[in-house]
């Protein structure tokens, strides 16, 4: 927004892949956002049938991947630490948590070529982001991206 001429008409909108099936679409107004493009694009949104969740702080990975990112990691540090599957965690989560997907689902859905991307850029931006798990890590150098790749941390 600081790079342009108008910042109060500049606002961020965050799909999630793939955007035909995902509901959620996070909206990231700026300092200078004026309210009603916030409302405007608010608006837009639900007239994409989509749920609008709006991030009222510009931090890094917005709501979502703030939260997701660190699940990730943390998953695989409960793997390394409790010997744990990565079917019994992904069961765990699905089964008692409610989440649709479980956690290594999900993450080779993402792919780990993201996950780490963000991972990164998080942890650069605030060092309270967790710097990438070493088998994130690992798999992204053997680029064993997930569905993408045909491998992640399933096959």
């Amino acid at each position: 927004a600081n790079t342009t001429s108008r910042p109060d008409k500049f606002i961020g909108i965050h799909f999630f892949n793939p955007p035909q099936l995902m509901k959620l679409v996070e909206v990231i107004p700026g300092e200078k956002t004026a309210q009603e493009i916030t409302e405007l694009t608010q608006e837009y949104v639900k007239s994409v049938n989509k749920q609008a969740v709006l991030c009222r702080k510009d931090v890094p990975g917005f709501i979502i991947n703030r939260l997701f990112i660190p699940m990730v990691h943390e998953a695989c540090f409960v793997k390394d630490r409790t010997g744990a599957t990565l079917e019994e965690i992904d069961s765990a989560v699905k089964f008692k948590l409610g989440f649709p997907m479980g956690i290594f689902e999900l993450a080779d859905f993402t792919g780990m070529d993201v996950i780490h991307k963000a991972t990164v850029e998080m942890h650069l931006r605030d060092k309270k982001v967790i710097n990438p798990h070493p088998l994130v890590e690992k798999m992204f150098d053997e680029k064993k991206l997930g569905q993408k790749s045909g491998e992640g941390y399933y096959k």
